[in-house]
């Protein structure tokens, strides 16, 4: 159990600087939210979705009370921290072509709340062209599907690599 709670704690630690990092930082957010998430994926092959979903709350609480800098770790929140939590829920001996829907799905539905909280919040800095465009938003969102699948599959290899060569207590 000791063992347990140090594991978690050293790797809450860990995506917490990472997504603190990420905050300051100008450049390479995307990546640090990405690297930020793999701790939750640890935790969960390690321990179990349970812990998984507590280091993911640790983890955004505590960068919003150290940052107060709720925009900046938003796309952690709404995206990346979660998504290892329901990636091991979809992957739970389902078929391959449901497991893609509902991935898609739940960055689809990911990405459209992050959408609206943004418009919502940004309405005078959003883009007149995007707002009243069709093609606009289409073709991203075509292209967006294309970049998570390949972040899907590059995550998927990172926790398959993980799980048969570097577990924590392989002995």
């Amino acid at each position: 159990m000791s063992r347990k709670i140090a594991f978690t704690g050293i790797f809450t630690g860990m995506a917490a600087m990472l997504l603190y990092i990420s905050t300051i930082m100008p450049t390479g957010k995307l990546t640090l939210y990405f690297l930020a998430s793999l701790p939750v994926s640890v935790i969960i092959v390690e321990f179990g979705a349970g812990a998984g979903i507590a280091v993911y709350c640790a983890v955004s609480l505590l960068n919003v009370l150290i940052t107060g800098n709720i925009i900046g770790i938003a796309p952690f929140v709404f995206f990346f921290g979660h998504y290892p939590i329901f990636k091991y829920f979809i992957e739970k001996g389902r078929k391959a072509a449901v497991e893609l829907l509902l991935k898609l799905a739940v960055f689809n539905i990911s990405g459209l709340l992050w959408y609206l909280l943004f418009k919502s919040l940004f309405i005078t800095m959003f883009p007149v062209a995007f707002a009243n465009s069709i093609i606009l938003p289409a073709v991203s969102f075509a292209v967006m599907q294309v970049i998570f699948l390949a972040y899907d599959y590059v995550y998927s290899r990172l926790i398959y690599y993980y799980e048969s060569k570097a577990g924590m207590f392989k002995r």
